[in-house]
This record gives structure tokens, sequence and C-alpha cells, in this order.
């Protein structure tokens, strides 16, 4: 990719929640968006779609679960083909980030903060995103984003 990424969404992808978290529109403030509430696959692919679309997005970084020894699970499968189906709707790039302990650190994140247990769980899945984002951006620097 020759011009520099800046606008990113991520993505926490889920069975019945997909967290959110994007930058700015300069690229340099990361922040937890919403979530989407849906099983339907179809469903979450349109949605994503649309915030692309509305936030002149650039790259899409979904998050991938992997297994502690670094290899693919059962929801890495799903997850990859949610990928392949979310890559095919968009014409920006959607690359695959680790996401392994990304919604363990957001409640950690969440608990610091003073939250309580029950809206931690509201702000989890798009924290988790910011995690993800975040770590797409420390692979970005580093030159090993995929």
């Amino acid at each position: 990719m020759s011009e520099r990424v800046q606008r990113i969404l991520a993505v926490d992808f889920g069975d019945a929640r997909t967290g959110l978290a994007a930058t700015d529109w300069t690229g340099s403030i990361a922040v937890p968006l919403g979530r989407i509430d849906a099983r339907d696959d179809a469903v979450v692919v349109a949605a994503i779609v649309e915030l692309v679309r509305e936030r002149d997005t650039q790259v899409v970084a979904l998050g991938m679960p992997l297994n502690v020894d670094g290899t693919s699970g059962q929801r890495a499968v799903r997850t990859a083909a949610f990928r392949e189906r979310l890559q095919q709707a968009l014409t920006v790039p959607v690359v695959a980030v680790d996401e392994s302990h990304s919604t363990d650190e957001a409640h950690e994140r969440l608990k610091q903060g003073g939250l309580k247990a029950s809206r931690r769980k509201q702000l989890a899945d798009s924290v988790a995103a910011l995690v993800i984002l975040e770590r797409y951006r420390v692979d970005l620097h580093r030159g090993q984003a995929k």
C-alpha cells in the first residue's frame, strides 16, 4: 500500500456481538465505537460496509482468535470465513490481527477505570476492538501487518 494508512476500523467479531473501534479522520485518535448485536453474518457485513463508507475507512483490522500456540482453531476458521465474506463486500483491505486475550485486556482496562461489571460487559466488545486496533498499529509500525 503506497499511501500511509490513517483511517482504520477494527472489528472484534463474535457470534452474537461484534465490537468496533476506529481512528478519527486524521488517524491520530482511536476510540471505541458501538457494537453490532446480530447473529446473522450478512447483517454484520452490511453494517460494517456502511461504517467503512461513512468513515472513509482505508483498512479494516479484523481480530483473529488464535490458539495459545498460534494455530487456528474452530473459532479462527469461522472468523477466516467471515473475513473472506467481508473482503468480498469491501474495496479496502481486511487484515487479520491476533486478538489473543483482547477481551481480557478490555475487561481489565474497564475495571481499572472503575466501571461496574454490568457496564464492563456492555463495553467490552468495543474496547476489545480498540485493543485490536492498537495491535494493528504496532504491527504496521514494525512492518508486520498482513
